[in-house]
């Protein structure tokens, strides 16, 4: 027998009124939009061969965008229309051109699709079905309820509740969505009932349910696997030559270092306000994300940055870790100077890094030493820091 290949239709047009809010499709688990898990599962399956998106009128550009994205360059995207039926319509009809075998036809509100689920519904669509449903048997007594009073009791082995995806032979069903257009039937194999057509329904899924309401959010929020994170280490330094001509007058100057400033002899030479500490520990961050080096986001040939406080550097290295999900465990710099002493300044210096960082105190330290009199730091022509940071990081596929 010819292995089956099949194309994916995901219904991605809905309002989502009962959650209330932005549409429940685009609600945001774990920074991904809830349609987009339904697509990756179908899309990652070995015999999927494409599929179109139906999107709300005006979003095409974004949902393109995010198929892009991920690579998903034989998925296309379509405007839905006002109904359900027309929108798989509009879908099955986009389809037609890649001439499919079979389709899968999905509500983008049901983000938990297991490989599983996808081989049993083929495994029904191999003994000659053209309809293969997945469906669960209720769990409740089932009551017949009228004007609010009980009228009647529903039978539990008589009923099932029926889930997507549904598989369909394409042909059979987007020739049944012309047939019985606006006909307003619940779902898309209700179609190949209408027309007589015998609709196998296998075991379905209790993971894979319709986000409808709050509490099945709270669900599908709850359902959600913790982010794998991984620890990286990044280190920094810096240096910067002290102007021995602003120490000609005698009178004390002000430099800046770990965010605050402090009274010395001499002025530091930098195109920014020279602060080693600040400097070093961005690009300690910058190297634990790997996103270049201060000099890179910030080059000293940019006038721009002439007398620039460090704390702008420090906050932007923060934020793109923040982008990206990361946070910083703790912070460690060390101050090698001869002067000024950093003791006194310790306290302040802590405090400073935390409201820049929003790490608490306990997780910043900052040390000073000296170089015994050894190397420039030791003739008190300059200063240097080294920072390290700990960060947490999700970890990405390459």
């Amino acid at each position: 027998m010819t292995e089956i290949h099949f194309h994916a239709l995901v219904l991605a047009a809905g309002q989502g009124s009962r959650l209330g809010g932005t549409p429940k499709q685009y609600r945001q688990l774990q920074g991904r939009d809830v349609w987009l898990y339904g697509v990756l599962a179908l899309a990652s399956h070995p015999l999927c061969r494409g599929g179109v998106i139906v999107c709300p009128d005006g979003e095409n550009a974004y949902h393109d965008a995010c198929l892009a994205e991920y690579q998903l360059n034989q998925w296309k995207t379509v405007t839905g229309g006002k109904e359900r039926q027309d929108s798989v319509k509009a879908g099955l009809t986009q389809l037609a051109s890649d001439s499919p075998d079979a389709v899968f036809i999905h509500d983008a509100a049901r983000p938990f699709i297991g490989s599983d689920l996808i081989d049993r519904l083929l495994d029904g669509y191999r003994q000659d079905y053209q309809a293969v449903i997945p469906a669960l048997p209720p769990g409740d007594s089932l009551k017949q309820i009228t004007n609010q009073h009980v009228s009647g009791t529903v039978e539990r082995d008589k009923v099932m509740r029926v889930q997507t995806p549904q598989l369909f032979h394409f042909d059979m069903i987007h020739e049944l969505h012309h047939r019985y257009a606006g006909a307003g039937l619940p779902d898309d194999s209700s179609l190949a009932e209408k027309a007589g057509i015998p609709v196998l329904a296998i075991e379905g899924d209790p993971r894979t349910f319709k986000i409808t309401t709050e509490s099945d959010w709270i669900m599908a929020q709850i359902m959600m696997p913790a982010p794998a994170i991984e620890t990286r280490i990044g280190f920094g330094y810096d240096v910067h030559r002290f102007d021995p001509s602003s120490a000609d007058d005698g009178t004390n100057t002000q430099i800046m270092l770990a965010g605050i400033s402090i009274n010395h002899d001499q002025a530091i030479i930098a195109h920014s306000d020279g602060d080693v500490a600040l400097h070093a520990l961005t690009d300690a961050i910058l190297g634990a994300i790997g996103d270049g080096d201060i000099g890179t986001h910030f080059p000293p040939s940019d006038e721009q940055w002439r007398d620039a406080s460090s704390d702008h550097f420090l906050i932007d290295a923060v934020r793109r870790l923040t982008l990206r999900g990361g946070r910083i465990n703790n912070i460690d710099i060390t101050i090698i100077a001869e002067a000024p002493k950093i003791l006194p300044h310790r306290a302040a210096m802590t405090q400073t890094l935390s409201k820049l960082t929003g790490l608490p105190h306990h997780a910043i330290s900052v040390k000073a030493t000296t170089s015994e009199g050894m190397g420039f730091v030791g003739h008190k022509e300059g200063l240097a820091a080294h920072a390290v940071v700990s960060i947490a990081l999700p970890v990405t596929k390459a």
